[in-house]
């Protein structure tokens, strides 16, 4: 690969150099290989064949890429290596996917680059697909709960949990196929068949696929994907199987899991797609594939498959704590009525134990307190009689205090958060970088928390209020008054209880 590079700078950028650049290269690889010949048993052979179709890919000629690698797979001693079936797969993926129509191709998709992504960044907080490609996903503009409402209910008992049912599914298959557990026979089909015609909801990083909206009474877009993907195809069972091999591999090659989803749901194979990643989740001690599981279960199986979706989540935040996806996605269900406060507040804590937080998380934790903190207390007498503290004077300490916070392990977990956030995330260093960047929207959040934490006169709080109102930015000002008057001061109540 050195030497492509060394010849791609003497040839310069022009057309006619290019094409000079890709023939003195060609040669080179063929004076190479006339060499090895003589040596069949040289490992160092089939180096040199995949460094030859990686030279084709870069030139952009996937069909000689795909031919090389694919003699190279056919070999006795390289069919289950795993590197070699990844970038046969990889390659394989890309030949299918380049055949489909120009308008169905997602213009800024690339199979290597997603791979690449998440084999280098091992499911990092900056997802490369699926949180930003879909407008659906963004928390923010969410108009089901605002972080300015007044619902303040505990656990959410006065959410309406009754959802929509999904539309029917298109085109499902015939034959008899029994379904694991989890999937039901009425979900053969990602596709759902609504009034403007079959469309899926699934964000653009698991299915990198456009169709267009039907004009007429045809849906000829629709028509043309559903002829090509059912017609057989080399490349697409190349793909499969091979991203298949790289990631059952042992050790697994965890960059083949995405495009192996991918692949499978452009394929219409949701159930082949579900049973792979449950299969890896049993041993994967990454985020990614509870991340896409779950994200498949809560598109096709939302009425009955609550639990496990959020047990999804949830273990793709221990996994990975800075999963703002999984965060938001948890939020979302506990908007919709399908995941308690406390279960709520407890992942929003491990969260933030690992990174700054977005305003909406920030937001969403105030909202927790104001549901767990309310003036409800008959649930919490019980609690309160098993304490040291005793008489009048106990209950009107803790009234407002939630049974949640009675057990000795929460309680000294959240006394070591409070003083970690303490000198963390309010702090007057942090204070001080994020005036730099006028986020009031983030201050305010931030700053009714920390009444909620140290009460209404910690000088992050102060601070922040000042500051704001400086700004006049009266929604932002009216939140935190609001959480002011109702602050909680978790910190001084744990010590209390503790002492």
């Amino acid at each position: 690969m050195e030497i492509h590079k060394q010849l791609a700078e003497d040839s310069g950028v022009q057309q006619s150099s290019r094409r000079s650049y890709y023939l003195r290269t060609k040669k080179l690889f063929d004076v190479w290989l006339r060499k090895l010949i003589w040596f069949p048993s040289c490992p160092k052979k089939h180096l040199v064949i995949l460094e030859l179709a990686l030279f084709y890919l870069s030139q952009g000629n996937i069909d000689n890429a795909y031919n090389t690698t694919r003699i190279l797979i056919a070999k006795d001693r390289l069919q289950t290596e795993p590197i070699l079936n990844l970038i046969h797969g990889l390659i394989s993926f890309d030949k299918w996917y380049s055949g489909l129509p120009k308008d169905m191709q997602v213009e800024e998709f690339d199979v290597y680059s997603e791979a690449c992504a998440i084999s280098i960044k091992s499911d990092g907080c900056e997802e490369t697909g699926l949180v930003d490609d879909s407008d659906d996903n963004s928390i923010d503009d969410d108009a089901s709960l605002s972080a300015y409402s007044s619902e303040s209910s505990i656990n959410n008992e006065d959410i309406d949990r009754k959802i929509n049912k999904k539309p029917f599914l298109v085109y499902p298959k015939e034959e008899n196929d029994p379904l694991g557990s989890e999937v039901n026979e009425d979900f053969r089909s990602i596709f759902l068949n609504t009034s403007d015609g079959p469309t899926c909801g699934l964000e653009k990083s698991l299915l990198p696929l456009r169709l267009k909206i039907p004009t007429g009474a045809s849906n000829d877009c629709f028509d043309r994907y559903w002829q090509y993907k059912s017609a057989p195809n080399t490349s697409y069972e190349d793909a499969e199987k091979c991203l298949r091999l790289a990631l059952h591999s042992n050790p697994p090659v965890m960059a083949a899991l995405l495009p192996l989803i991918q692949i499978l749901l452009l394929g219409d194979k949701l159930k082949d797609a579900l049973d792979e990643l449950e299969r890896t989740c049993l041993s994967s001690t990454t985020a990614l594939p509870f991340r896409l599981r779950g994200r498949l279960l809560e598109e096709y199986f939302n009425q009955n498959q609550v639990s496990t979706i959020s047990s999804c989540y949830e273990e793709a935040l221990r996994r990975d704590p800075t999963c703002s996806y999984s965060m938001e996605r948890l939020i979302k269900m506990h908007r919709k009525g399908y995941y308690n406060t406390i279960q709520l507040l407890e992942a929003i804590a491990l969260h933030l134990d690992s990174v700054n937080g977005k305003p909406c998380i920030w937001e969403e934790l105030v909202l927790c307190f104001l549901r767990l903190f309310s003036d409800k207390t008959a649930d919490y007498e019980d609690c309160i009689a098993c304490t040291n503290t005793q008489g009048d004077q106990a209950l009107d300490v803790f009234s407002k205090f939630s049974s949640f916070f009675f057990e000795r392990f929460t309680r000294e977990s959240w006394k070591a958060r409070c003083r970690w956030w303490m000198h963390h995330h309010f702090s007057q260093n942090t204070y001080a970088s994020e005036t730099l960047t006028g986020d009031c929207k983030l201050l305010a959040a931030k700053a009714a928390c920390a009444a909620h934490l140290f009460g209404p006169e910690f000088p992050y709080v102060k601070a922040a209020g000042s500051y704001i109102a400086k700004q006049e930015s009266l929604d932002e000002v009216s939140l935190l008054v609001r959480n002011k008057q109702n602050s909680v001061r978790l910190l001084q109540t744990l010590e209390k209880l503790t002492s």
